[in-house]
């Protein structure tokens, strides 16, 4: 045979390997989609730890991922705007005739609230009268406390060498102890009430009180220097967790009891069915509190607390005694945890449009279009051509390099959300296999024909 007809076969088979090579490529590239699927979220599952709920969708060049609707909800708290009447002397000196005020005064104030709409109130005062108190005035403060629907008073202790049996009004006040868990070391601690003027009446026991200002422990008397921390919610005394002044006045707000909570320490409080981490010290975070000062001049004038606080105002009142410094940041404290605790759990539903299966690979694009198809035929070409001139064991590192190279390229590119077609680059390389052994040279020798 002339070496002229040598050529043109030579020739023949190289256009015909190329143009069975890109049918194959064309034909592998949509009917192995879905082993290609299988391969990636395989992948993805045992090396990259996707969840398992994940079903990655492979997108081809120039399309849209399949989407729908994925509807979820999302409990949030609305915190009720809280009012703060501060007591101090400058402001009630110029409402009031003496100083300091009496429960008669006190009486008359909180009647104030009540008229002009305040439902919820809470009264944060060492109730001492230096000059004593006639019981009728008490009993009139003790009656106009119970007049709100929702109402607590904070009573003040300390921790003595000789602890005192619980206060009979405390009583009935603690969170039940296997409802308690975690270390309390944390938490403020007491044994022993401070004295004050209306325990001793006999209305006083128609009144919800919960620990207040601990005369030992900074942490009631003080705002944490971690601005969105709330007071402590919870107080040890003689032993038993007892909600504070806000948390307590909370509870009532949301016709809760202390027999309703369960605390974790260091870990979370739940009630009502909200549940809010706790820290250590028994504080939560206060997101979303709001709080607004109530001038105590329009309070006694009986303007009506509702338009700032809405339909069911609630209402933190603070009375220093002698020598209590740091009072507005006190009282604006107590009032943001109540605001915080007070809130009520809302659903909202969110609707948004997501990729069906959760997660969306996009083919990488210098595969498509007339110039690429025409550059990788032309390249095909010369490999063809190029590759059985070559030594067996070059050609042999250049085949075996090929589908390395593809697997390597698709690692790369799987974190920046691309995908590589690997089922039809598989099955272009079985075939270039089989074209090499087709096209490898002939040469003739002494014994007849043989390939390289």
């Amino acid at each position: 045979m002339d070496p002229t007809t040598h050529s043109k076969v030579r020739v023949y088979g190289l256009l015909f390997w190329t143009a069975a090579l890109a049918c194959a490529w064309a034909l592998a590239t949509y009917a192995a989609h879905p082993l290609t699927t299988d391969l990636y979220r395989e992948a993805e599952h045992r090396l990259l730890h996707a969840p398992a709920e994940q079903q990655t969708q492979l997108v081809r060049a120039g399309e849209q991922p399949v989407m729908e609707e994925v509807v979820t909800t999302e409990t949030v708290f609305d915190a009720p705007m809280v009012g703060m009447v501060d007591l101090n002397d400058e402001a009630c000196g110029a409402c009031f005739a003496a100083l300091p005020l009496g429960p008669q005064d006190l009486a008359v104030l909180l009647n104030k609230l009540r008229e002009g709409g305040a439902e919820t109130v809470g009264i944060s005062s060492a109730l001492t009268w230096q000059q004593g108190a006639g019981d009728m005035a008490r009993e009139m403060l003790c009656r106009v406390i119970g007049s709100f629907p929702h109402s607590a008073v904070g009573l003040r202790g300390r921790t003595a060498a000789q602890a005192d049996f619980t206060p009979i009004v405390l009583r009935n006040s603690a969170i039940p102890a296997e409802q308690v868990q975690g270390d309390p070391t944390g938490l403020p601690i007491a044994n022993k009430p401070l004295p004050n003027g209306l325990t001793d009446t006999p209305d006083s026991l128609n009144i919800t009180w919960a620990p207040d200002r601990l005369q030992d422990e900074p942490l009631t008397h003080k705002p944490s220097a971690v601005e969105d921390l709330s007071f402590p919610l919870i107080v040890r005394w003689n032993g038993e967790a007892i909600p504070t002044l806000p948390f307590r006045l909370a509870l009532a707000a949301r016709g809760l009891t202390p027999a309703d909570v369960t605390v974790k320490l260091g870990e979370s409080v739940s009630y009502g069915g909200m549940t809010l981490p706790l820290d250590e010290h028994g504080r939560v975070r206060l997101n979303g509190a709001q709080v607004m000062n109530l001038p105590l001049d329009s309070v006694v004038s009986g303007e009506a607390v509702q338009r700032g606080l809405g339909e069911h105002a609630i209402v933190m009142l603070e009375q220093p005694a002698a020598g209590e410094k740091g009072t507005p940041l006190r009282l604006d404290r107590l009032a943001r945890t109540l605001s915080r605790l007070a809130a009520t759990p809302r659903q909202v539903e969110h609707r948004r449009m997501e990729p069906v299966g959760g997660h969306v690979l996009q083919e990488v694009t210098w595969l498509h279009g007339a110039k690429a198809y025409g550059i990788a035929a032309a390249l095909l070409f010369l490999g063809l051509w190029l590759l059985p001139l070559m030594p067996a064991f070059l050609r042999g590192l250049i085949v075996l390099a090929l589908p390395a190279a593809a697997l390597w390229q698709a690692w790369t590119l799987l974190p920046q959300g691309l995908w590589l077609p690997l089922a039809p680059i598989g099955l272009c390389w079985v075939l270039l296999l089989i074209a090499l052994r087709c096209l490898r040279p002939i040469e003739k020798g002494v014994f007849g024909r043989r390939r390289k």
